[in-house]
Formats: structure tokens, sequence, C-alpha cells
């Protein structure tokens, strides 16, 4: 009001003094100026003339004029229009008044709750810091188990290679016996042979015999050549025998030639037979040091896979690792899955909460459930950490609960998820109530 009463001002006494500057009347000229008149006359009558400064600005003082009337009768419309605005605040001001209750009543009700609110991040934060200890202990644990689990894996990498090996020597022994059966039955054949060159050997003799009768009557024929003419009977009977005996030499030659055959086919399968038993000898020898190496890697291999069971042995026994009760990564070692697989969710559930300690919690979150589905028969500590993780997120909390029962259908005797399933639905509780009364 203060800057539009001051417009108002500057334009009347704009106003007043232009008015002033036109109803001036002229002074009566003076007798020197009368003088310079007249020679201002004389001089114009070589020169133009030139217009008078008075009507100049007279001139632009009408016009400025002009402009500050244009300017109150916009003022006197801008005062008007903020008149009629103080007008209408009257009842925007009760209102925000009664508004201004009733945020001082709602902003009661909210003092109230911060103060609640305080007392919960109080409790908060002193679960927190014993949460950092015992994540302090942890971590000193599981540096000392890291490296009893780093011993445990180069162990088993070692009988994991001890084992390939001894399939191998399996599959050559298996070979070998294949080998050797193969040799017992070249005996076999040699045994039949046998038989047979005893065979032929018999033959031999009976040829022997042959050849001695063949001589025998040789003499005879001689014999009965000289008594031809005294025994004429008997060349008939001579001759016949003569036709046998013929026959039965020719059957003796047949009969020799093909031993001939056979004695060389024998000679050769006896000297690949000898080859073939040289062989089979060096190849039983190192069959032999084979399997005397492979049964001590065998005890040693035995050896280690009890050392192994025994070092399982003692990790479950600790008290920290209670399958029941820890929230360790090292509980995964309890799990009935081979040990590769057990390596590698100790590596998911440690790169997991890694994440979770530095509060990306929706990273977290992902890699437990990846963890908990790889293994969802087994593993229930990474469902039971993505429901921990759940809960702290707000998009996810309603998962918070589905995850702990999913550790619980595992593992119903785990601890840790039995609190995180009372704690959510005692949390669900009250907005239920808050939902059915409204």
């Amino acid at each position: 009001m203060f800057k539009k009463t001051a417009m108002l001002m500057l334009v009347f006494v704009m106003l007043i003094v232009s008015s002033s500057w036109a109803e001036e009347p002229e002074a009566a000229p003076s007798e020197a100026e009368e003088a310079e008149s007249s020679q201002e006359i004389a001089s114009a009558d070589s020169k133009t003339e030139q217009p008078d400064e008075l009507t100049l600005r007279e001139n632009a003082v009408n016009e400025k004029a002009a402009e500050l009337e244009a300017f109150s009768e916009s003022l006197k419309a801008r005062e008007e229009s903020l008149l009629e605005q103080e007008n209408n605040f009257a009842p925007r001001a009760a209102a925000l008044a009664k508004k201004d209750r009733e945020n001082n009543a709602a902003s009661a009700l909210l003092v109230g709750r911060e103060n609640q609110i305080k007392d919960r991040e109080l409790a908060i934060m002193k679960r927190e810091a014993e949460l950092s200890r015992r994540e302090k202990a942890f971590a000193e644990a599981s540096q000392t188990f890291t490296t009893a689990t780093e011993a445990l894996a180069g162990r088993e990498a070692e009988l994991a290679k001890r084992e390939a090996d001894l399939a191998g020597r399996e599959s050559e022994l298996n070979a070998k016996i294949s080998a050797k059966e193969a040799a017992d039955k070249l005996t076999e054949r040699e045994t039949e042979l046998m038989k047979r060159e005893k065979a032929l050997t018999e033959r031999e003799a009976t040829g022997n015999r042959l050849r001695e009768l063949e001589s025998q009557l040789n003499e005879k024929d001689s014999a009965l050549k000289a008594r031809e003419e005294a025994v004429t009977e008997r060349e008939t009977n001579a001759k016949s025998q003569e036709e046998k005996l013929s026959e039965r030499s020719k059957e003796i030659a047949s009969h020799e030639e093909a031993l001939t055959k056979k004695e060389a086919d024998i000679t050769a399968r006896e000297s690949e037979l000898e080859n073939k038993n040289k062989k089979l000898a060096e190849d039983s020898s190192a069959l032999r040091a084979k399997e005397a190496a492979l049964v001590n890697r065998e005890a040693e291999a035995s050896v280690k896979a009890n050392e192994v069971a025994e070092m399982e042995k003692l990790i479950k026994e600790l008290p920290a690792f209670d399958p029941d009760n820890s929230t360790e990564a090292a509980m995964i070692l309890t799990y009935n899955i081979p040990a590769s697989r057990r390596r590698e969710l100790i590596a998911m559930q440690r790169a997991a909460y890694q994440k979770y300690s530095s509060n990306r919690i929706t990273q977290a979150f992902e890699d437990y459930a990846a963890a908990a589905e790889a293994e969802p028969n087994a593993n229930y500590l990474a469902a039971y950490w993505a429901g921990l993780a759940a809960e702290r997120l707000r998009n996810r909390r309603e998962d918070a609960l589905t995850w702990a029962n999913k550790a619980l259908e595992i593992n119903p005797n785990y601890r840790p998820a039995q609190e995180l399933k009372r704690r959510l639905e005692a949390s669900r509780a009250p907005a239920q109530r808050r939902r059915t009364t409204r």
C-alpha cells in the first residue's frame, strides 16, 4: 500500500508541474531583450527560423502527462483487483487458521510417533552394535576357516586327481585282464596243437612201420621173382598184393606230403606262440609293478580320505557350526551334498554377505536368492539370509515371510528362521488390525 500511495503522489506532482509550466505568463521584455530581439530579427532574414524551446518542452511534458495518466489508470485497476483479493483473503485466512489447528493436532500425534520411532532406533542401534561385534568375531572365525577350507579344497583336488588316475589304471588293468584271457585261449589252442602233434607222431610211427613192411615186401618180391618159375600159383597172389601195396604206397606218399605241410604250419605257429609268450611275460611283469603302485596309491588315498572325514567330523562338532542355530557360511559344510558344491555355496554366501554388510541390500537379496535356488532342497541358510535382506527392503517385505518358510521347509528345527518368522508375523498383525478398523 505504501508503494501505491507513493506512486500516486509522484503522478500528482508531475501533473501539477506540467500545468504550472503551461499556465505561467510571459514576462515583459526589457530593453536589452528588445535589442537582442531586434538583432535576432535582423539576422533571421539570412537564416531559417529555429523552433521554440518552450513548445518542445511543453510537448514532452504533455507526452509524459499522458503516459502518467495511463499509468495511473492501470494503477487504479490494480488497486481494485487488490481490494477484491483482500476481500477474498478473509475467508481463506479463516480456512487456513482451521487447517493450522488441525495441523497442530496432527503434529502432536507425529511428535508422539517420532518419540516411539526414536526409541525403536535406539534399540536398533544397540542391536546393530551387537551385530557388528558378532560380525567381527565371525570375520576372525571365517578367516581361520578359510585357511582350513583352502587346505581341504587342495586335498580334495589331489584326491580327485588320484581317483582319476585310479580309474585310468583300472581301465588299463581291465584291458590287460582281457589280454590275459586271450592268452589263456591261446594256451588252450597250444594244448590242442600238442595233442594233434602227438597224433601226427603216432601216424609217423605207423608210416615208418609201413616203410619197413614195404622193404620186407620188396625183399619178398625179389625172392618171389627168383622163385617165379617154381611157384606159378603164387604169382597171381603176389601180383594182387603188389597192386594193393602200390595203392597203399600212394596213399602213404599223399599222407607224407600232408604231414610235411602240417609240420611247417606247426613250426610257424610255434614261433608265433613263443613271441606271444615273451610279450605276455613282459606285460605280466609290468602289470604286477603297476598293480603294486596302484595298491600303494589306494592305501594313500584311503588314508587321506579318512583324514578329510575326520576334519569334517571335527568341523561338524564345533558349537559355532550348529546346523540348527548357526548363521555362518561354514555351516554349509554340514549339508549332505558333494564337496565341490559346498565350496561353491560357501563362496556365494560370502560374496552376498559382503554386499549385505556394505548396505547394498538389493544386490545382497538377489545373491542370497540365487544361492538358495541353486540348492533348493539343502541351502536353508541362504533362504534365511534372503528373508533378512527382504525384511530391510520396502518393496520386498512381503517376500521375507516366504523365504523364512522356505528355510523352515528344509530344516524345521532352524531357530534363526523361526525367530524371523515370529518377528514378521508380529509386525504384520498390527497392520491387519488397522485395515480392519478402517
